[in-house]
């Protein structure tokens, strides 16, 4: 009786052993950013991901129009042809020791603003709506629970009705749930949706919803709140009408933390690629440090009134998925509020412009970017602004080499295409060479480390050469592993194509 039992369990592991290992992952001409850990074998030495972040800019607007205020917010940006447009609630709060002792001054409103170079912006008098008596001015919805959080985007779905090409999600708990919007233009908007299509949430935050073309579906990441935790949910729909039951992201590795929006896109270098950034709610208790931090004469009077905006912080952070709902978040933060004296350590500041576009750089030869704005001057009554922040193309994450050097080896993958671009930058003294290796490991021959001289500098698309010669486009189809080695450098991305 051993013989059979052992033939069945040597037939169960032939049958299994294609299931079981590691299938090559198709990438084709993709572009792949190191900001995860999904394609990696192995690494050895001196490497590490390593967490970047945007540099401050100028200014990018004020919000000092009567319809607009101190706690005006939650902007979005979409990159529109050559036109940026931008979408915020127009709001503002008036604090004193009155009882209540914060309460709006006015109805919030949905304003609107754009730019040719998605640096320099202008509120075009539209005079959609007349508000208190001011016909020229840049409102584009007066409705009603919904301008706290109106979030349009442009739905890129091929079925989409062309009088729907904008869409937008709005809601709170006074509208009991999230509604839906729709515009042929960007500018003249109409309710979509007769009741709520997300009833599941407070939903008093930046609400965010986009057409996923990679996954054939539209997402929905919304505000959530469980065991005292400000999270994330999300849920998704084929026809932009019923949608599944939102359930919570998750976020392996990373300790309980409380983000207030989430600002998850898909980042259009990488479609596949989804990042949030997501503003993380801080609640520190009241000490003789914080009261010392600026604003201290407004911090002070906060104490008095409602003590958690004297206290609590909020800061910046990064996030990505390749499903939607598994995200990897970095715990350290994004964004940094700042020297102290520039008055960005309270509740309110350091919120994220919902959108990334790209811009060029001010400096000579410094090519294309990426933009985004967080706020400034919450609470401070002409003081209250978005900022443009910068970040290098495919900057967020990189394989971070020490000077003694160090490598990456990715899984097994299959490409398309003849060329291998790379995104990097060493030091003067540091350096990057790049083999190809078949799916056993072994180096092929005309595209090892020996064949590929030192790359060393800063570009956005390096094309790889090796000095054999030989003809990259051989090895298309073909499961091939790619290995970096690294010295004082960071590797930010790689794709092959033509």
């Amino acid at each position: 009786m051993i013989f059979p039992r052992l033939l069945l369990l040597l037939t169960l592991l032939l049958v299994c052993r294609p299931l079981c290992a590691d299938e090559p992952v198709h990438v084709g001409d993709r572009r792949e950013l190191l900001v995860d850990d999904a394609l990696t074998e192995s690494t050895s030495g001196a490497v590490e991901l390593r967490l970047h972040h945007p540099v401050p800019r100028e200014i990018s607007i004020r919000f000092d129009q009567p319809w607009e205020g101190n706690s005006s917010g939650y902007p979005t940006v979409i990159k529109d042809g050559d036109l940026y447009r931008m979408y915020y609630c127009g709001h503002r709060f008036i604090v004193d020791p009155q009882d209540p002792p914060l309460r709006m001054e006015h109805s919030e409103v949905t304003c609107y603003a754009e730019s040719e170079d998605g640096i320099h912006w202008t509120k075009p008098n539209l005079n959609l709506f007349t508000w208190a008596g001011h016909e020229d001015n840049n409102i584009v919805w007066l409705g009603g629970a919904e301008n706290h959080n109106f979030s349009p985007f442009i739905d890129t779905n091929p079925n989409a009705d062309p009088a729907a090409r904008y869409k937008a999600v709005g809601g709170t708990v006074t509208s009991k749930g999230i509604y839906s919007f729709q515009s042929p233009d960007g500018i003249h908007w109409s309710k979509l949706s007769t009741e709520p299509i997300i009833t599941q949430g407070p939903f008093d935050s930046h609400n965010t919803c986009f057409w996923d073309a990679v996954r054939e579906r539209y997402c929905i990441y919304i505000r959530h709140v469980a065991n005292n935790l400000r999270l994330v949910m999300v849920a998704y729909s084929d026809d932009f009408e019923t949608w599944t039951e939102p359930v919570e992201l998750e976020y392996p590795g990373s300790p309980p933390q409380e983000m207030y929006t989430n600002h998850v896109l898909s980042y259009h270098r990488a479609p596949h690629i989804l990042m949030g950034f997501p503003t993380r709610y801080v609640a520190r208790p009241k000490t003789d440090q914080v009261a010392t931090l600026p604003p201290v004469e407004m911090r002070d009077g906060f104490f008095g009134l409602y003590e958690r905006l004297g206290t609590d912080i909020t800061d910046g952070l990064f996030m990505t998925s390749r499903d939607g709902r598994v995200f990897k978040r970095w715990d350290e933060g994004f964004l940094r509020p700042g020297p102290q004296q520039e008055g960005r350590w309270i509740y309110g500041d350091n919120y994220q412009t919902y959108g990334l576009w790209e811009t060029e750089s001010a400096l000579p030869g410094g090519g294309r970017e990426l933009s985004t704005q967080f706020s400034e001057g919450y609470w401070r009554e002409n003081e209250h602004c978005l900022r443009r922040y910068t970040i290098r193309l495919d900057g967020f994450v990189s394989l971070h080499a020490k000077y003694s050097g160090g490598e990456l080896t990715t899984k097994p993958i299959i490409f398309s295409g003849k060329q291998l671009e790379l995104n990097y930058a060493t030091s003067a003294a540091g350096g990057l060479r790049v083999e190809l290796q078949d799916d056993d490991g072994t180096p092929i021959p005309g595209f090892t480390l020996d064949d590929c001289p030192a790359i060393y500098g800063d570009s956005t698309e390096h094309q790889v050469q090796w000095s054999s010669g030989k003809n990259l486009a051989e090895l298309a189809g073909k499961p091939v592993k790619i290995r970096f080695a690294l010295s004082d450098g960071d590797l930010y991305a790689w794709r092959f194509h033509d």
